[in-house]
């Protein structure tokens, strides 16, 4: 059994737990119901497709629903994730099967448009999610939530 299986099953788990709770709203990045629809979806999958649609879908959209916007920060999670573990752990490790066999260079443009995504996600003006977020007293913590994300995607490593 691969050493990961335990981690992929443990955090399947946990994002079908998160999932399963009625109405989950939370400050942090994957505290949302289709936060948590979309890591269940992406865990259960190998294709990278997933991925990149979440991050364009912020990109293209004129105005940016909150689902799809909430999809688009679980997916840079899950960039972050995969960049890090990379890093810390050697190539060949994977944060979720849908990024597994990813290049590094593939990953790299994918941090860079996601914090491009998150950017869009974070603006009132065109995304749906910042906006219910405005109205919410831990605004804030929200934002810094985003904009940590944000520097963890920035602090990708060179070739």
């Amino acid at each position: 059994m691969s050493p990961l299986r335990p981690a992929y099953i443990a955090a399947l788990a946990l994002s079908i737990a998160l999932g399963a709770q009625a109405g989950a709203w939370g400050d942090g990045t994957l505290e949302n119901d289709a936060a948590q629809d979309w890591l269940a979806e992406c865990a259960r999958s190998t294709d990278s497709a997933l991925v990149s649609e979440a991050i364009e879908m912020a990109l293209a959209s004129s105005h940016l629903d909150a689902d799809d916007g909430s999809a688009a920060v679980a997916a840079a999670e899950v960039i972050a994730g995969a960049i890090e573990r990379r890093s810390t752990a050697g190539a060949k490790v994977q944060a979720v099967p849908c990024l597994a066999g990813t290049p590094p260079e593939a990953l790299r443009t994918l941090a860079l448009q996601a914090r491009q995504a998150l950017a869009r996600v974070a603006d009132p003006k065109v995304s749906e999610l910042a906006q219910l977020w405005a109205e919410d007293n831990k605004a804030q913590r929200w934002s810094a939530n985003l904009a940590r994300l944000a520097g963890r995607l920035a602090a990708t490593p060179a070739p």
